[in-house]
């Protein structure tokens, strides 16, 4: 345990930051698992609602520093891409 007032609460800030960060870690997995799921299943127009919400996702994430910037930007690419493969 901390012993210094500064240190118990550097306690309490990083776990609420753990909390919101894993909440948005949650939240992006979820829909990039029903994105895959209309990918896979060949829903075009389904899976471009998702991708449109999961991009919208990505790039708050990127913004609030759950992710990297650039790892946000390569997952959007990625999403475009897999909609462009879709018959």
């Amino acid at each position: 345990m901390p012993n210094k007032d500064s240190a118990r609460k550097y306690v309490r800030v990083s776990a609420k930051k753990k909390a919101k960060n894993d909440e948005w870690r949650s939240k992006i997995a979820n829909l990039e698992r029903k994105f895959r799921k209309a990918v896979t299943g060949s829903k075009k127009e389904e899976a471009q609602g998702l991708a449109k919400d999961l991009q919208k996702a990505l790039d708050k994430a990127a913004k609030l520093n759950v992710m990297h910037k650039n790892t946000a930007s390569r997952t959007v690419s990625r999403l475009s891409a897999a909609i462009q493969r879709i018959k």
